[in-house]
């Protein structure tokens, strides 16, 4: 019997036993799961893996275990992106495309993760229904970041093989790399959208993670069609690193990390030259003085907003009621740029493959130190510093984990190059594998 039917009976096994440890109930103030399905998920597992014991031909993702974050319908759960605003509201009568398509190619539902409220922070602090901790901190202080919070700890933990994400300005990514495990964003309109509760319609996308980059790699062909080369194409590798980095303040962690990382490239032939990306941080700034992100918001919000403001987040509501201050000019005046700004990059990237940066410029900061508003919006801003680029600029990313750090690098592509992205990552997970692990 080939390995991977073999591994749905296993996989079982390991559920229940997950299940019976008790290892998918947090406590309420870092609460992983908000709705989860423990008896029939291992009893949809005992159906696959009777098929496979039949020799039945089964989908791509037989077996395979999901996390849905809360903001994507589930048909017959209430779509509650983790907000106590949505109490009440009707569940969701259909599964988002995104989450049928996984499951009808034999992707097991495990549960609906909790996240930052409406995705709108990269920290995953949750006052309401809890902040999720990195697994990788074994005195559990440390967030697990966001706003796929939930998500990224089920993946890094493997009590899911696949968690199922929406990214903004870095909620996959993020989270991926203060928890240990894969997080990739794909280009715009990779994968459908309809579904999901949205926080900016110009910047959202749905995002998987997972463990292991196998895994990204089927669920992509799944909802994309296409079969994805195993390997890059077949030339040396060219990357660009931001002149900017250089600058920035970078933990003292995170920048020995990535310069480990770059010598590893480097020692595998790869090609990698500082040079100036200014359309990177002008995307930022552009999108940041435009209110892009605060307009949309609001504009989602704002019947929600002026009846239930009270049940926010109080790290969420006030924000998304400042989009109602962005002028119109400002916010169109932005949208144009941002389109200009993406022709601009394109020509300054010319020539590379894509361009490497640590995920994010510190480790996952520690709960207690997020209690103050001031300091938490701050951290909130930096965390995301790396990251958002790409949303802002249509690009295909991934962050890949090292060595047991709470925090990772990333490699972000061209628009539209997500399959040779995928290709690129498996290569240089190959590579980063072989790197000593590096202490907090």
């Amino acid at each position: 019997m080939p390995a991977v039917r073999s591994a749905i009976g296993a996989r079982r096994e390991k559920l229940a036993r997950d299940l019976a440890r008790g290892l998918h109930h947090a406590a309420d103030d870092r609460r992983v799961f908000l709705i989860e399905r423990g008896d029939e998920a291992l009893a949809e597992l005992e159906g696959w893996a009777a098929l496979e014991h039949s020799g039945a031909a089964l989908p791509a993702l037989a077996g395979t275990v999901l996390t849905v974050k809360a903001c994507l319908d589930v048909g017959g759960w209430v779509t509650s992106s983790a907000s106590a605003s949505t109490q009440g509201d009707a569940p969701a009568s259909d599964d988002a495309p995104v989450v049928a398509a996984l499951r009808a190619s034999g992707a097991v539902l495990l549960g609906q993760t909790n996240m930052t409220e409406f995705a709108y922070g990269a920290l995953g602090v949750n006052s309401r229904f809890g902040t999720p901790r990195t697994p990788l901190d074994p005195t559990g202080s440390r967030v697990a970041g966001g706003s796929t919070s939930g998500g990224a700890v089920a993946a890094a933990t493997r009590l899911a093989d696949l968690s199922l994400g929406s990214d903004t300005s870095g909620s996959v990514r993020i989270p991926a790399a203060f928890c240990g495990c894969f997080g990739f964003k794909p280009s715009m309109g990779r994968y459908p959208g309809a579904g999901m509760q949205l926080l900016s319609r110009s910047f959202d996308v749905p995002g998987l993670l997972a463990a292991d980059l196998a895994t990204i790699r089927d669920a992509d062909r799944v909802l994309v069609g296409d079969t994805l080369p195993a390997t890059p194409s077949p030339r040396p590798l060219r990357y660009a690193i931001p002149a900017d980095l250089a600058t920035m303040e970078t933990e003292a962690p995170v920048r020995a990390m990535f310069d480990a990382c770059v010598a590893a490239l480097q020692d595998h032939d790869v090609r990698i030259e500082t040079v100036n990306l200014p359309t990177l941080a002008e995307a930022a700034m552009i999108s940041g003085s435009g209110g892009i992100i605060a307009a949309e918001a609001y504009a989602i919000h704002a019947e929600r907003l002026a009846a239930r403001f009270d049940a926010y987040d109080p790290l969420v509501g006030g924000r998304i009621r400042q989009g109602a201050e962005v002028p119109a000019h400002r916010y169109a005046t932005a949208s144009s740029a941002l389109q200009d700004c993406r022709r601009r990059f394109d020509a300054e990237l010319a020539g590379f493959d894509g361009f490497l940066a640590p995920t994010t410029p510190m480790v996952a900061p520690e709960y207690a130190l997020l209690a103050d508003m001031e300091r938490y919006l701050a951290v909130n801003s930096r965390v995301f510093s790396l990251t958002e680029s790409a949303n802002r600029l249509d690009l295909t990313s991934i962050s890949l984990p090292l060595a047991r750090l709470p925090t990772g690098i990333m490699l972000t592509g061209t628009r539209g190059g997500d399959a040779e992205l995928l290709a690129q990552a498996g290569l240089l997970a190959s590579i980063f594998a072989d790197l000593s692990p590096l202490q907090i």
